[in-house]
């Protein structure tokens, strides 16, 4: 176990970043929208998938890499985007990145991000991947795909579950809004959390630098922000039109109805992420745990059936509620083939600070490993539904 043994799971990272960050930055990550049942049934429903191991198996070498768009992952786990990420620890990005280059694991930048496109590519120049938030405007849509591509992104994630601004209850009461507003409440949050600040200090006041130079309302708080500078509903036409300004690989994020999987090959995707955005945009939208399991059955009948217009061997990623190595393991059983996460690498920088970046790629590696060996299982591509529980039944 290479990794700081203090910290030894996603969950003792998250205690430590709870008393390192300040209360509106922890808040922003760890909370969700409305009663966040959602986030709750995110992580039970992971818990219910039971795998059975099995025995009387060589597993002195275990395999973890994962094949995707043509490159060759060190590990199938990569980093999930999440915007405004300088404000949950100053300099968080840019250190994300440099890890997921060195640990060969993707790393998805946020359109709402606080580090330039740019910079990102330079430090991930070989696992950068770029999250569009759709334009409402399509000149703005034309000119951001084209400053991506220039960057060097190779893959770009087209987000399609957040139509409207989500009312998080945690954020409204915190007063969140860029640029911060100087008070009383966000001075102390400040002063006792020094750490933080020194480094915001440093690193200068986080901000929307990606979209910027498209922004007319400097006052608005983030859900309205987000509201008016986003199409309200990503229709078929508009990813057909995305689909001609990009050459490189192109994802769907946000997918949860199977016949959304059909329209998404129809449209010449190259994949998808099953999504519920981390339980932050709809409380009462299914678990990804529930969506995998019946895309993956309507994915696999697909393929056997494919007709000429559609997009073949259509890749199945999933994110939200991924805490462990064994999570990992457990949703290439019920299809995906690549998995991301979001809060725990934020929380790890914000136990950790740099460090933490390494820290939690440490984690899921030593927690994959471990999880295939102990089920028998010499290789991630190798596991399937046969290791399922109630697969037998």
């Amino acid at each position: 176990m290479d990794y700081d043994h203090r910290y030894p799971s996603i969950g003792d990272l998250k205690t430590r970043a709870h008393k390192r960050m300040p209360r509106f930055a922890f808040d922003y990550v760890d909370g969700a929208i409305d009663d966040e049942h959602g986030k709750a049934r995110n992580r039970n429903d992971w818990h219910s998938v039971i795998l059975t191991p099995r025995y009387l198996r060589d597993v002195s070498q275990t395999d973890l890499r994962a094949q995707v768009f043509g490159h060759e992952y060190a590990m199938p786990f990569g980093v999930a985007p999440v915007g405004l990420g300088n404000m949950m620890w100053p300099g968080a990005e840019a250190a994300l990145a440099a890890a997921a280059q060195n640990a060969n694991v993707p790393y998805i930048l946020s359109t709402f991000s606080t580090t330039d496109l740019s910079e990102i590519a330079r430090l991930a120049p070989d696992v950068a991947w770029f999250q569009l938030y759709v334009p409402r405007k399509e000149a703005v849509m034309a000119d951001l795909i084209k400053r991506v591509a220039r960057a060097g992104f190779r893959v770009l994630v087209v987000t399609l579950d957040i139509p409207v601004g989500a009312k998080r209850n945690r954020e409204l009461k915190n007063g969140l809004k860029l640029p911060f507003r100087i008070n009383a409440d966000l001075i102390w949050q400040c002063l006792t959390h020094p750490a933080w600040s020194l480094q915001t200090a440093r690193c200068g006041r986080p901000d929307f630098v990606n979209v910027a130079r498209y922004r007319s309302g400097r006052d608005d708080g983030l859900a309205q922000f987000i509201t008016d500078f986003n199409m309200q509903g990503v229709t078929a036409d508009r990813v057909a039109a995305i689909r001609k300004l990009w050459n490189g690989a192109l994802v769907l994020k946000g997918v949860q109805h199977v016949a959304d999987i059909k329209t998404a090959a129809k449209l010449g995707v190259d994949g998808v992420i099953v999504s519920n955005h981390g339980g932050r945009q709809l409380d009462a939208a299914p678990t990804s745990v529930q969506s995998l399991r019946e895309i993956a059955d309507m994915h696999k009948d697909m393929t056997q059936n494919m007709t000429p217009n559609m997009t073949p061997n259509m890749t199945v990623m999933v994110d939200s509620g991924i805490r462990t190595g064994m999570d990992v393991v457990r949703a290439r059983a019920l299809g995906a083939c690549m998995t991301f996460g979001g809060r725990a690498f934020f929380w790890g920088v914000g136990a950790m600070g740099t460090a933490g970046a390494g820290q939690v790629c440490a984690i899921f590696r030593d927690e994959i490993t471990r999880t295939l060996k102990q089920l028998g299982c010499d290789s991630f591509q190798a596991m399937g539904r046969e290791w399922l529980a109630d697969e037998a039944k």
